[in-house]
């Protein structure tokens, strides 16, 4: 299986597997035909087992007896030929089927590890204005509902070619009968397009509600506490969201269905309305035999299970097109970060900003900088302010993770730029507010899980959470003892920057001081730059500078306390070494 590019997702559901596994799509395509063709010639192979044969098939129709224990078989030969078509189409079918089906399976599969890669090279900004809501939908129901509807392939070859074989055979018998066959077919297809347009509309609105539900259950997960202490907020939220789309989405949603499924028992009714055009017109009007009669009819009774089977997978289908056009408008809004693929971390003493500023596309275009400042190695800086200052707006700045809209920063007098971010980023670790513990400790090895299982003592989180194979044993803990759980994974990296985002706010505490005034010293003793946005006025005098924000400028910078560089160790680090 091919890796899944943008381009393949631009051109549809055909093309979208076909990039995947060219040879093997076309083997389930060949094996879907020839399975319909076969499944077609089972009628005329049985009318001519039981209408006089022409005298090419006479030699192979003579009536020979053959006996099957207590039966009596006629036509042995033809006898012999259904069970062989018969198995043929069987297995060519099956074929077809399982082998676009594992093709499928395998292509969501590639989606989504593409969708994955997409999401590594994302910005940090552009993630926060797609949403985790949109994202989450598009992995999760468009993704399968493209492969639901790419699966429906293989019943479009074989029942599309078991059609196409009949009304052949029809067209043999008699042309004039085909036409009439084939008209009506073709007004009945025309006029079963028209409604599922009008479904397939509905159906693509309600995905835009289907998203506003999703945001709307992410509230009611994470804002439980808050719904639950004001009844006239939840009143407010579950009408002006949940129950708003909802709604939307569910009357989306029926009418829809009642637009499709009524089109499906339309277009279930078209090969009858055919036999009823031949049988009380066609049949006058063409002065049809009753063996023609029957055969013709016979093979149009063949064709309605086809025809249904082909009505019933249309809606799969076209919600697998308002699934690929959703994930190509998302691929739209996602932008690549063309950055080098060095992650060699950036050797770094000093951090230069340098006018830089920062504006949010989408938050009434809220503005901090230009701000102009140095970090260096050993050094302890506070950023403070009060709330919507700018304070961790710039503390994503210099974490790499949102990139200045003018200005620069510099490590060591480098340039961050395309080639030298992703390195500058291999030397950062961050703990922000929104920040996420993973159930395992991925990309260490023995030696730092050795030392892993020591730190959870000194954070005491060793009678909470054990770590085997370097997963942690549950991380359903308390903000707090997350929290310091993440702190491990930080001491961990052993990184040269390290950005604290109001760490300390859902400590203890006595875990709030370990952290200001035995942690943070600690950091300056190895000699790393740190970062701490805080609100803690009381450990202000901790800091080496002090950096003061309002409405997204710095309007002080000044020193903080002297501090020994040989200020004693807290256990916590002493456990590691």
């Amino acid at each position: 299986m091919k890796p899944i590019d943008a381009d393949s997702l631009g051109r549809g559901q055909f093309h979208f597997l076909a990039s995947g596994s060219p040879d093997r799509l076309l083997v389930s395509v060949l094996a879907g035909v020839t399975g319909g063709v076969a499944h077609a010639l089972l009628i005329p192979l049985l009318m001519l087992s039981l209408t006089k044969p022409d005298p090419v098939l006479a030699e192979f129709a003579r009536k020979d007896v053959a006996t099957w224990g207590s039966w009596e078989i006629q036509h042995p030969r033809f006898a012999v030929a259904f069970l062989v078509l018969c198995t043929f189409a069987l297995v060519a079918k099956a074929v077809s089927q399982i082998v676009l089906g594992n093709l499928a399976g395998e292509a969501a599969s590639e989606l989504r590890l593409f969708f994955a890669r997409r999401l590594r090279m994302l910005p940090i900004a552009a993630l926060e204005t797609i949403g985790s809501s949109r994202i989450v939908t598009a992995m999760t129901t468009d993704i399968g509902d493209l492969l639901e509807g790419a699966s429906n392939l293989p019943l479009l070859m074989i029942h599309g070619s078991t059609i196409v074989g009949a009304l052949t055979f029809i067209a043999f018998l008699h042309v004039k009968i085909f036409l009439l066959v084939l008209g009506v077919i073709f007004a009945g297809v025309v006029t079963y397009r028209l409604p599922l347009m009008l479904g397939q509309r509905s159906f693509a609105r309600s995905r835009e509600h289907g998203d506003g539900v999703q945001e709307s259950l992410r509230g009611q997960v994470f804002g439980a506490k808050e719904l639950k202490l004001n009844a006239a907020r939840y009143q407010d939220f579950m009408s002006e969201t949940m129950h708003r789309h909802e709604s939307a989405l569910v009357s989306l949603l029926n009418r829809g269905n009642a637009i499709f499924y009524l089109a499906i028992q339309y277009g279930n009714t078209i090969g009858l309305l055919a036999i009823a055009a031949i049988a009380f017109g066609a049949a006058n009007l063409y002065d049809l035999s009753l063996d023609l009669l029957v055969a013709i009819v016979m093979a149009l009774l063949y064709i309605i299970g086809p025809i249904s089977v082909l009505a019933n997978s249309v809606p799969a289908m076209l919600r697998g097109n308002v699934a690929l056009r959703r994930l190509n408008a998302l691929l739209d809004a996602m932008p690549i970060e063309a950055l080098s693929e060095d992650t060699t971390p950036l050797p770094c003493n000093e951090i230069r900003v340098d006018q830089v500023t920062y504006s949010y596309a989408q938050r009434d275009a809220f503005t901090i900088g230009p701000v102009s400042l140095t970090l260096r190695r050993g050094q302890v800086t506070f950023l403070v302010g009060g709330n919507g200052s700018g304070k961790s707006t710039l503390a994503k700045v210099l974490s790499c993770h949102y990139r200045p809209t003018s200005g620069c920063v510099r490590f060591d007098g480098v340039l961050l730029d395309d080639h030298t971010l992703q390195r500058a980023r291999q030397a950062v670790s961050a703990i922000y507010l929104d920040f996420h513990v993973f159930p395992k400790l991925f990309g260490h090895d023995a030696a730092g899980l050795d030392a892993a299982r020591r730190y959870l003592d000194k954070l005491g989180l060793a009678e909470k959470v054990t770590i085997e194979d370097g997963r942690f044993s549950t991380i359903d803990l308390s903000s707090g003892q997350r929290k310091r759980l993440a702190l491990l994974a930080a001491y961990l990296e052993d990184r040269t920057l390290y950005v604290f985002d109001e760490w300390a706010a859902d400590q203890d505490p006595e875990f709030r001081r370990v952290f200001y005034t035995e942690l943070l010293p600690e950091f300056r003793r190895r000699d790393k730059i740190v970062v701490v946005v805080s609100h803690d006025d009381r450990y202000f005098d901790v800091a080496d500078q002090l950096v003061r924000m309002e409405h997204g400028r710095v309007v002080d910078i000044r020193a903080g306390h002297e501090h020994s560089h040989h200020a004693a160790a807290h256990p916590l680090l002493e456990a590691g070494r």
